[in-house]
């Protein structure tokens, strides 16, 4: 407990100092695969500290029956998680979750580094295609939700969408089918950037909703984000931040590698040409409409 107790803390530092967390590209690289390790073999495969879609349907069944919610106490890892994830909503959003401390997210993101090394090719979806994609989780959380409060024995069937019980749970020791759909992710997290968690996850899905409680925008943007730079967009692994610059929170896994680059004099166009100019860019906030785009940079 004290372990997780000083990763929180760790990770509490790290996100509130982004800039000196992103100012040196191979520091924050560093850091971040570290702690992304630590997340898999620490509060996954030791701790057992996997949230899930069965926190949340396992809450609103016992909503729904009248049961006491005092099962939850019984993991004090599982309530210590819950606890940082609630008030980090309020701050950073979904994303410290499911970038951060999720591990089976963690070592999805572990093997696409692995594969990028050993040069296995890339597959990035068209936008549009990306976009209806990313709808199938939430399609998938409300089956679930749904079933959970009128047909509980199909929403049993319904949470095994998710392979964390496999993966994570239980060390890949299971029937094949289970572990071969686990194994099959984790394959295709090598091909298509974190598959599970950014088209099939229903948990991830149901942390985006929850993420809107968010009262910060805090990944700092440029004017010049989108109108003309689109670096960072291009380089967005998630493909969360729009033509515009602006970025989809709701999508973002807060990898920060679009705020690495912009602290980059050798990879942000824009702190590029101040330098070969020798001027001064200004920053300054970009208005921002209710739906979330930029409203002075709007793009059809």
């Amino acid at each position: 407990m004290l372990l997780l107790l000083l990763q929180r803390l760790l990770l509490t530092l790290l996100l509130a100092r982004q800039t000196w967390l992103t100012a040196n590209a191979r520091r924050f690289t560093v850091l971040r695969v570290g702690f992304l390790m630590f997340t898999v073999g620490f509060i996954g495969w030791y701790a057992q500290g996997q949230l899930s879609i069965v926190n949340m349907t396992g809450l609103l069944q016992s909503i729904k029956e009248g049961r006491s919610l005092a099962f939850f106490l019984y993991d004090p890892m599982t309530v210590c998680l819950w606890g940082f994830v609630a008030i980090t909503f309020f701050i950073w959003g979904r994303a410290t979750f499911c970038g951060w401390l999720c591990p089976f997210g963690a070592l999805q993101e572990l093997v696409s580094r692995v594969a990028r090394v050993l040069r296995v090719p890339q597959v990035r979806l068209r936008t549009a295609v990306d976009a209806k994609l990313k709808w199938i989780k939430y399609v998938l959380l409300a089956g679930v939700l749904v079933s959970a409060l009128f047909a509980p024995q199909l929403a049993d069937k319904l949470v095994e969408i998710e392979p964390f019980k496999t993966a994570i749970t239980l060390y890949f020791v299971r029937s094949w089918p289970f572990v071969a759909y686990a194994a099959g992710l984790l394959v295709a997290s090598a091909v298509v950037y974190k598959f599970f968690c950014r088209y099939l996850c229903p948990f991830g899905a149901g942390l985006a909703v929850l993420g809107k409680l968010r009262l910060f925008k805090w990944l700092p943007r440029r004017a010049e984000c989108g109108t003309p730079c689109q670096t960072c967009r291009h380089r967005c692994d998630y493909q969360a931040i729009r033509p515009n610059g602006a970025i989809a929170y709701d999508e973002c896994f807060q990898c920060m590698d679009c705020v690495v680059i912009y602290h980059s004099d050798t990879q942000c166009a824009p702190r590029i040409l101040q330098a070969k100019r020798g001027v001064t860019i200004p920053v300054r906030a970009v208005p921002v409409s209710a739906s979330g785009a930029a409203a002075d940079k709007e793009v059809a």
